[in-house]
């Protein structure tokens, strides 16, 4: 059994944004608002709103304003909720009333409140907002202090269920996750697919795999088990050049490192996950083969005109553009336009925009501080990217096995016509004769 400390996330202002750093709870997430000109500076009538994600489950203990006035003057309120639960109020006020420092100050004073181990129900943010009525407020850091497991680095192993072995890979620090490895199988008719966490025999049901490149998250030591497929006679997906309604993969792709990113889910934290991949192109064309799309990366787009609704498929979220310009998954009113984009390229690529406010936004990718790349919108013009779009009206008639038993190692061991395998080294590599059958495996 893991023991609970007490850990402490910290959050910076600065470059009006909220800078986290310390014992962030993995997969958290924080989004900052402030009206006014300086970072961190609060002048009559203006406020700031900090909203904390992913806190699930964790026990609060503390929570702690550092903040300053002016020598003289300076007032406020100030609420922070849990959920809808507003658990530290400051009615208005000068920050030399005791509700606040006690004293007006130039210099950083820490403000607490004590929480008494409360659990953060699920689903449900923190939220902190600040209101000055007077000249001028400032917050410099919030700090949440709560009981939590003391993260570790841990290691995760390997089982190709070949002849071919691949060392242990151990996280650099916490919650930084290992790179997948890629598994190179010499074969006729089976090819490497992914690593899950269990061992797969011979199915058609096609797994939810970790793809190599990918970043992996361990929750502790962990064996990941290699998956191999053998696809059918089916022609690859290509881009769409024409969008009409129906299921599609939204999709990124970097030429330079021949990687694809391709939107992951429902709406979470105002992004959209990915998972990505190494493909290859075509004459200038990025195929997708029908086995590496999975139900949770299928988006039904409803298509009129130059517009459309989008739609995560499996949960029926809508993915639609909120004010501040992020994702929102609580309307489908919000229609996005669509255009094909207008940069030189082979392949038919599109910009997908929309208004919130008076600012256009576009769908682009974003790069998170954990080091996984998320799909987002931006107003920005120069940060926008062209994003592919492949069509899944054929997907129903795909066809593949899957299996984490290549040469049959998951079947009884004794068979009326086993021949016993053997394997021999040939340089770099390895010969495993089954049945007859030989299969050269290159070492890495």
């Amino acid at each position: 059994m893991k023991s609970l400390f007490l850990l402490i996330a910290l959050y910076t202002i600065s470059g009006k944004q909220a800078v986290p750093s310390g014992d962030v709870p993995a997969g958290s997430s924080c989004t900052y608002e402030q009206s006014g000109s300086k970072s961190g500076q609060l002048t009559a009538g203006n406020e700031l709103l900090l909203i904390l994600s992913g806190y699930e489950g964790t026990q609060l203990q503390s929570v702690t304003l550092t903040m300053r006035s002016n020598t003289s003057s300076g007032a406020g309120q100030m609420n922070l909720a849990v959920g809808e639960t507003v658990v530290w109020s400051i009615a208005d006020a000068p920050f030399s009333n005791g509700k606040w420092a006690g004293a007006y100050s130039t210099e950083w004073q820490e403000l607490s409140h004590s929480l008494s181990g409360l659990t953060v129900p699920q689903d449900e943010p923190i939220t902190l907002h600040i209101q000055a009525s007077q000249n001028s407020l400032y917050l410099q850091s919030v700090a949440v202090e709560y009981a939590g497991e003391q993260a570790e680095a841990y290691t995760v192993s390997f089982n190709t269920h070949t002849p071919q072995h691949l060392s242990p890979l151990t996280e650099a620090e916490p919650d930084a996750g290992v790179f997948l490895p890629e598994l190179t199988l010499t074969d006729d008719e089976w090819r490497f697919y992914g690593w899950l966490e269990m061992p797969v025999d011979e199915t058609m049901e096609m797994p939810s795999v970790f793809f190599a490149g990918s970043t992996y998250h361990p929750a502790d030591d962990c064996t990941l088990h290699a998956v191999f497929v053998k696809s059918g006679e089916r022609q690859p997906w290509y881009p769409a050049d024409d969008l009409t309604k129906g299921d599609y993969l939204i999709t990124f792709y970097d030429p330079q490192i021949s990687q694809i990113w391709m939107a992951n889910g429902a709406v979470e934290n105002s992004m959209l996950a990915t998972q990505t991949r190494k493909v290859d192109a075509d004459n200038g064309w990025v195929a997708l083969p029908h086995d590496m799309c999975s139900d949770n990366a299928v988006y039904t787009l409803q298509v009129t005109n130059d517009t459309l609704v989008i739609k995560h498929k499996t949960s029926g979220s809508p993915v639609a553009l909120g004010s501040g310009g992020k994702f929102i998954k609580t309307s489908s009113s919000n229609v996005w336009r669509v255009s094909p984009s207008d940069a030189e390229g082979v392949m038919p690529a599109f910009d997908i925009s929309g208004i919130a406010g008076s600012k256009l936004y576009y769908i682009s990718y974003y790069a998170g501080l954990d080091a996984q790349v998320y799909f987002r919108p931006t107003s920005d013009a120069q940060q926008r990217h062209d994003l592919l779009l492949y069509a899944l009206n054929d997907r129903e008639a795909t066809a593949a096995l899957y299996s984490s038993y290549p040469f049959g190692d998951g079947l009884p061991a004794n068979t009326a016509d086993a021949v016993p395998a053997y394997s021999v080294q040939i340089g770099p590599c390895v010969m495993t004769i089954i049945n007859g059958k030989k299969y050269l495996h290159i070492n890495e």
